[in-house]
């Protein structure tokens, strides 16, 4: 009998590491994609001037601002000429992608700082790294739609994160040249990577030996009146985001890793999920239809009545236009979630036993999208649903078409703010987006596009609206024309950007109540002593500036 423990032991496999071929030009836009990392920290990151006390309390934060613009036209054009080097030409969807994306940039140098740069920076981020899917010919839809959720997952984590190990590769292909910058980049790592045991190390020797404690403490000191640190962590945090951009780049140029998310998979994909029972669906889409219906006759006369711009008896403008605006703005967002998951979720009943040439119908139409593979005949859109859908679409439109003439109504009377503003344009897009679906459900097209195209160009149109701006001129114009005697000064110079300033002035200057003018004037001062409340002044870092900080300054009070 064998003695088990004498038999030799099985060879573990070894996984053989995954090859990265690289040109010249992936070993150069190596070091590009560090630059363009670093540069992602040190301009677009918010800072906080903390003044020569280094007091946070009275610190000023510094937003990004014409930084943002110029980052975004050196990472498209990077990218441009990377994919140009690999002999990858832009198709007219990637010209289109790039102009959106630069379109996407500029109003960072034209308008100060709001809330809608933030969600417009995760927009112009997320349309960027999906624009290189197009610019690259690797997208796995051609046209903006319901797979363009797969081009985003693909673009943002799968393309570069299969593809990490590239950076790697390009910096080991400049090392084998022996090039001294990629030498010194390549030490810089290194000590970055040390630097928890470098500190360990120092610790226990200042422990051990008061005078080298003592020159470590003056060394300390006066590292630390420089910001040489604020650059490193900028520095270290940039070679990750180096990783991921050259992994993108390498990826979509070599066609590496693209190939994990295609339209066929995402469609069977979509296919599988349609597991609900119509039946379990009908049920509560009934329901909610009766309930508008009931919600309806309630208001009864009186539903229609801001569109007259009258309000019912024992009602002031205010009570009546505030009245369940929010919530219907609410349910209307409701309501899109529930034909949306309805249309993703409902099942198709399978047309016999039969198999037909691999056709499945696409997430957001009827039309049938041939694939390579085998699959049953599936039913259309089930018959009731499309009805209590369209139903559903209609009172849904009755419910937003309210909400916003309560809206409007309580606008014309009180002013615009920035809630105001925002809301009405939610509500203006879910306005469109529900016609769009309705017109589906009378008729099934591919209405995933024109929802997408609509919503695209809607926020685009929001970043380019200059919304600080419209708010201030729109309330103070009418106070002047004498449409309202209602001017709440204090919120236009208080909470709204260096937009606000012209629109102030012009109310300083043009109001015949001197009371108003002496409120103006005082906040006016008050904004800039203090170099403004929510924004800097001129003086802050190039990196924030924009056009309307030195329009703001050049109308503002001295200081």
């Amino acid at each position: 009998m064998t003695d088990p423990i004498a038999q030799p032991a099985t060879p573990v496999a070894i996984l053989p590491r995954k090859a990265y071929p690289m040109e010249p030009p992936d070993a150069v836009f190596a070091l590009v994609a560090v630059v363009l990392g670093f540069l992602a920290w040190n301009w677009i990151w918010p800072r906080l001037d903390t003044g020569p006390a280094g007091d946070a309390d009275r610190g000023v934060a510094f937003f990004p601002g014409v930084a943002v613009t110029i980052f975004f036209v050196l990472a498209v054009a990077a990218s441009g000429t990377y994919f140009a080097l690999h002999h990858v030409r832009l198709t007219r969807a990637g010209v289109i992608g790039a102009i959106l994306v630069l379109l996407g940039a500029v109003p960072f140098t034209l308008y100060d700082t709001t809330p809608v740069h933030f969600f417009a920076g995760i927009g112009l981020a997320v349309g960027y790294v999906t624009w290189h899917a197009y610019a690259a010919r690797t997208a796995v839809s051609t046209r903006l739609g319901a797979l363009t959720t797969a081009d985003v997952l693909n673009q943002g984590l799968v393309v570069p994160f299969s593809n990490l190990g590239a950076w790697f590769a390009a910096l080991r292909s400049l090392a084998r040249d022996r090039q001294r910058p990629v030498q010194v980049l390549l030490a810089a790592v290194g000590i970055i990577v040390a630097l928890p045991v470098i500190a360990v190390v120092l610790s226990l020797l200042m422990s051990a030996d008061a005078r080298f404690n003592s020159w470590m403490g003056d060394a300390g000191h006066w590292l630390a009146t420089l910001d040489i640190w604020h650059v490193i962590w900028q520095f270290a945090l940039g070679l990750l985001v180096a990783i991921y951009l050259f992994g993108l780049l390498y990826g979509n140029a070599h066609r590496q890793g693209t190939g994990h998310i295609s339209a066929e998979r995402a469609t069977a994909w979509a296919a599988s999920a349609r597991r609900i029972s119509r039946v379990a669906l009908v049920a509560p889409t009934v329901i909610l239809c009766l309930i508008y219906l009931v919600f309806f006759a309630a208001m009864g006369s009186y539903l229609f009545l801001a569109f007259r711009h009258a309000v019912p008896g024992g009602f002031t403008y205010a009570e009546y236009a505030r009245q369940g605006f929010f919530q219907l703005a609410v349910v209307a967002a409701i309501n899109l979630a529930v034909l949306g998951l309805t249309v993703l979720f409902a099942k198709r009943e399978t047309k016999g036993k039969g198999e037909t040439k691999g056709t499945v119908l696409s997430v957001s139409s009827e039309t049938e999208r041939t694939v390579p593979f085998v699959s049953p005949a599936v039913s259309p859109y089930p018959r009731v649903l499309r009805v209590l859908g369209g139903v559903l679409s209609a009172l849904t439109l009755l419910l937003i078409a309210t909400a916003m003439s309560k809206m409007i109504l309580y606008i014309d009377q009180y002013g615009l703010s920035r809630l105001r503003l925002y809301t009405l344009w939610f509500m203006a897009m879910l306005l469109v987006v529900f016609v769009l679906v309705g017109l589906w459900h009378i008729r099934a097209y591919r209405a995933s596009t024109p929802i997408a195209v609509v919503i695209l160009a809607g926020f685009l149109a929001l970043t380019w609206a200059n919304t600080d701006g419209l708010i201030a001129d729109y309330n103070v114009n009418r106070y002047l024309d004498g449409q309202t005697s209602l001017i709440d000064a204090n919120y236009l110079a208080e909470n709204l950007s260096d937009a606000a300033v012209p629109a102030l002035v012009k109310l300083r200057d043009q109001a015949t109540d001197p009371a108003v003018q002496d409120n103006v004037r005082q906040l006016l001062a008050t904004r800039a002593a203090d170099g403004v409340f929510l924004t800097p002044s001129a003086d802050g870092p190039w990196m924030s500036w924009n056009l309307q900080i030195t329009q703001a300054n050049g109308v503002l009070p001295p200081r």
